[in-house]
């Protein structure tokens, strides 16, 4: 059963200014600016109070460190104790797109407030929060122009890329300096949530609101529109929200999974609107992005953490940018509990728990597997030689040794012949692609993985 929320809107507001004045108070002006100045109240009830972030990672944070300052500071504002919860934007949106309207709501013309369908700032996400590397330079550059020149340098500017690599961060930056800077008025909005708000608009029949939402800003800024694919109206009417602002020479920033002629069902008109301007990629992180992108993260969690954990955590987190963030934040924790400096071999227990108890093999086992399986001896593969026999062998006994076993890269170079990260990392990316064109291959390596995993 749901609780019914006791104070309106501006009670809201003036409940949430109270709050974060105790806080402000407590923290540093840099910590205050980061991590609490995006906070919103989403409700107040007799027994609890629910705080907004923008995503995962800022909740977590905050669960961790300042639960228990914020329940003081809850306490004394509203002279009585509250549950603190924390969601973010995406988990509150998803509660109130299950809601179901009656029926009679829709016929009186009663629309949903637009302020459900706004995502506020993220400070966290800025240009200088960001790690720049071979894989996002273009994308960084062509980012930072277009917050510096809105409308002007890239209109549109596309950014495409696997997830987690940042484009949700660069997306945040632009609106950052646009709002802050140029005092204009942006509109971050992930396309799923356009996608719901159309539909609700449907239901509501409120055109002129929605259009004009969307419509009557300096620059729109849309994440994820392969969202788009299964959405025939929804296209249409974004399709014609384009046409508004880029005639209008206002900014319009977008992001995707994938190029645009690559997203299903999305119409050439589409297309050729989005290649107007700048399409640019962000590929996967370097070893070396990574490890600074490490780094990084864990100086705004206040760690102090050294290159060669960075290094190992960098090697061994091998997932998208944000399951970094989640490992750096796991890290964080366990700082604040133990009250001690995070070690390498604390840290190799971290990443062991964090990949769901994975069984590790070890690399001995992996190169004797791999030497049976091509009938080679182990020598030969740790050995020196670079024959054309040896040299595919001895590149999956890379690869399956930075899949399969806790070593680093250095260490699995050195185990194979004396060779450095870079010949360990130029192996594995050649096996993972030839993976996807030699079947031949590809049933090898997943008989020789079954094997050594039982």
């Amino acid at each position: 059963m749901l609780e019914t929320p006791v104070v309106s809107n501006n009670e809201r507001d003036f409940i949430l200014k109270g709050i974060l004045s105790i806080i402000k108070e407590v923290v540093t002006a840099q910590q205050f600016e980061i991590w609490f100045s995006c906070l919103r109240v989403s409700s107040v009830t007799s027994n609890r109070i629910t705080f907004v972030t923008p995503n995962s990672f800022i909740r977590e944070w905050l669960k961790s460190h300042y639960h228990d300052l914020f329940s003081s500071a809850v306490y004394k504002v509203l002279n009585s104790s509250r549950e603190v919860h924390f969601s973010t934007e995406e988990e509150v949106f998803d509660k109130l797109s299950a809601t179901s309207f009656p029926p009679e709501e829709f016929f009186a013309g009663k629309k949903p407030p637009e302020e459900n369908y706004h995502v506020p700032l993220n400070k966290y996400y800025s240009f200088e929060n960001f790690v720049v590397g071979p894989c996002n330079r273009l994308a960084h550059a062509a980012a930072f122009a277009v917050s510096e020149t809105p409308g002007l340098a890239y209109n549109p500017l596309f950014i495409h890329g696997a997830s987690g690599l940042g484009k949700t961060h660069l997306l945040h930056a632009i609106n950052n300096v646009l709002s802050s800077k140029h005092k204009m008025k942006t509109l971050y909005v992930p396309c799923e949530r356009f996608v719901n708000h159309y539909i609700s608009t449907i239901r509501t029949n409120s055109w002129d609101s929605f259009r004009a939402f969307y419509r009557n800003i300096d620059a729109l800024l849309i994440d994820d529109i392969q969202a788009f694919e299964n959405s025939q109206e929804s296209r249409e009417e974004f399709f014609h929200t384009f046409n508004t602002l880029y005639n209008a020479k206002k900014q319009i920033v977008i992001t995707s999974d994938c190029p645009p002629e690559l997203i299903a069902t999305l119409e050439d008109r589409l297309i050729s609107r989005f290649k107007w301007g700048l399409l640019c990629s962000i590929d996967n992180t370097t070893r070396e992005t990574r490890i600074a992108i490490a780094e990084k993260k864990a100086s705004l969690w206040g760690i102090n953490l050294s290159h060669e954990a960075a290094s190992y955590l960098a090697e061994n987190v091998t997932g998208s940018i944000r399951e970094l963030e989640g490992a750096i934040a796991r890290l964080s924790r366990e700082e604040k509990i133990t009250k001690n400096s995070i070690t390498l071999d604390r840290m190799r227990k971290i990443v062991w728990e964090l990949s769901g108890n994975k069984r590790y093999i070890s690399i001995e086992t992996v190169i004797k597997a791999v030497s049976e399986r091509f009938n080679i001896r182990v020598s030969q593969l740790q050995s020196r030689c670079r024959t054309r026999s040896l040299a595919l062998p001895r590149q999956i006994a890379m690869h399956l040794s930075r899949k399969l076993t806790k070593m680093s890269l250095m260490e699995i170079g050195g185990y194979l012949g004396g060779r450095d990260h870079s010949t360990v990392i130029h192996a594995d990316e050649k096996i993972t692609k030839m993976l996807k064109k030699d079947k031949n291959l590809s049933i090898i390596l997943q008989k020789l993985e079954s094997e050594l995993q039982k």
